[in-house]
């Protein structure tokens, strides 16, 4: 097989990644469109008397809720410092390499190529609680789909390592030798953190469960939609509908022109 049926065999599993995600976007927009939001006073209600029926440990159903984020003991980003109920950080090293390629004809060409390894990455969370007019109800962000703010997004040149470390801001890590790998020579550093931050508006799509004593949306027990996001709903469901067809649009050109690469392949080796 030449490199164009490799071309084609590789346009088709694109294409089929891309099927995969238009049914997962899909699934999505059909969680958040067939769900009615309630309130936080509405949902306790609704669980004290299921509570009051059949005993504390066995409410259980999906809840939409809207609201602002509180958190009375937030937690604090590993990067920014910046207060939170969640953070999601990591450290790229980006780095080139020269590299041969032969071709057809058995000639060696010398090209370079870019590449990158995360040297760093962590995330946390605690509960917090979604405050509407009506009231409060807790939310358990553990598992869930967040959907957060980017605060940092920096590239930082390798110039910026200092005695085996690299530093942003208040945050500093201990490189070691990750900054050193066979022929590859590094560029420099990416640095991204994203937060859910204390005092914005949140959406919130889950199941309402006291399983652990207490009301509070967590992840299904089952397969379902677990989602945080400071989007809106209409605004997450705008998102999953462009995303649904450019899935579509992106999957069909791939077995279209896939197809095409792999069957002209197969005639040139008949030739």
């Amino acid at each position: 097989m030449s490199a164009l049926g490799i071309v084609g065999i590789v346009l088709c599993l694109v294409g089929g990644f891309l099927i995969f995600s238009y049914f997962k976007q899909k699934k999505k927009m059909e969680a958040i469109s067939g769900i009615e939001t309630t309130t936080a006073a509405a949902l306790t209600e609704i669980w004290k008397g299921v509570s009051s029926e059949i005993g504390t440990g066995s409410f259980g159903e999906p809840a939409e809720v809207k609201g602002m984020l509180e958190c009375e003991q937030p937690i604090e980003s590993e990067i920014e410092k910046q207060p939170c109920v969640y953070y999601s950080m990591r450290v790229q090293r980006k780095w080139e390499e020269e590299y041969y390629e032969t071709d057809d004809d058995g000639n060696r060409e010398r090209k370079t190529r870019q590449g990158s390894d995360t040297v760093s990455s962590n995330s946390r969370s605690v509960p917090f609680l979604v405050r509407d007019d009506t009231g409060t109800v807790k939310v358990n962000p553990n598992d869930a789909d967040i959907g957060g703010e980017c605060i940092v997004d920096r590239f930082e040149p390798e110039s910026a390592v200092s005695g085996g470390a690299i530093s942003f801001g208040n945050f500093s890590f201990s490189l070691g030798s990750s900054s050193r790998s066979g022929k590859r020579r590094t560029l420099g550093y990416q640095f991204t953190e994203t937060i859910l931050p204390l005092n914005r508006r949140v959406y919130v799509l889950g199941t309402a469960s006291d399983s652990s004593g207490e009301l509070m949306i967590q992840k299904p027990r089952e397969k379902g939609q677990f989602i945080i996001s400071l989007k809106s709903e209409e605004e997450l469901l705008k998102s999953s509908k462009s995303g649904m067809t450019w899935s579509l649009v992106g999957a069909a050109a791939c077995f279209v022109i896939g197809i095409g690469c792999i069957v002209a392949d197969v005639l040139n080796l008949v030739q």
